[in-house]
């Protein structure tokens, strides 16, 4: 084998080689390429789930009191929304049929939250409820979504606030002057304003004038005072 030979099959070996190699390179391409569409194409359908939650919390106005509240935490509009308590949730105020609000919904948009009133923490305390919130994702969809969690109420024992919202004691205060002007406002009390003219302020300059007159000749009656500043 002369040396042209040697070099077109060294020549023919490498470009074999560098084809097999971009094939194999083309190949692990392809896998990695498809498992980030499989797996991006997973997180924009679970990022675009409805995600109802039911939760008992305090009151804005009372911690001793609790609020029924259901949020929709998901990025996506929930519809036939069904809520289950185990024990059954019992409400401290009195209601037609002893219904509980808010446990069966038509829809909850994204970010969108509905709060009842329920009842003192007395009712609720030392409870452990199994809670399962279930949805559908679309109005016409056949399957159904859940979720399914436990729900302590001892998470609020011994809780205590220091003050309160800023927005609470705005509200009261906006409340107090609005008790403190409605007479006003009906007229059956009248407001006492004591007005002033040029005529009143010209007349309380000449008092303290004699005031002063008077003050005066009482200290000074001979006029001692006036002839010696004089000289």
């Amino acid at each position: 084998m002369n040396t042209d030979q040697v070099i077109s099959f060294v020549v023919a070996g490498t470009g074999a080689l560098a084809t097999v190699l971009t094939a194999v390179a083309t190949y692990f391409l392809f896998r990695v390429t498809r498992v980030l569409a499989v797996e991006t194409k997973r997180m924009a359908e679970a990022s675009a789930q409805p995600h109802v939650v039911a939760t008992l919390v305090p009151n804005r106005w009372s911690l001793t009191h609790f609020d029924f509240n259901v949020d929709n935490t998901g990025n996506a509009t929930a519809y036939d929304i069904a809520i289950h308590f185990d024990p059954p949730l019992t409400s401290g105020e009195p209601r037609s049929g002893d219904a509980i609000p808010l446990q069966r919904l038509s829809v909850l948009k994204p970010g969108q939250g509905l709060s009842s009133y329920l009842c003192e923490f007395a009712h609720l305390k030392g409870n452990v409820y199994q809670v399962e919130v279930t949805w559908r994702k679309a109005a016409n969809a056949s399957e159904i979504q859940s979720n399914i969690y436990t729900l302590s109420m001892n998470d609020h024992s011994g809780v205590s606030r220091l003050g309160n919202d800023p927005l609470i004691q705005l509200a009261s205060s906006l409340k107090h002057i609005d008790e403190r002007l409605s007479p006003v406002l009906r007229g059956s009390v009248r407001l006492k304003v004591d007005s002033f003219s040029s005529d009143d302020r010209q007349g309380e300059r000449d008092r303290d004038r004699r005031a002063i007159e008077e003050l005066r000749k009482k200290n000074f009656p001979d006029g001692d005072a006036s002839s010696d500043q004089s000289e």
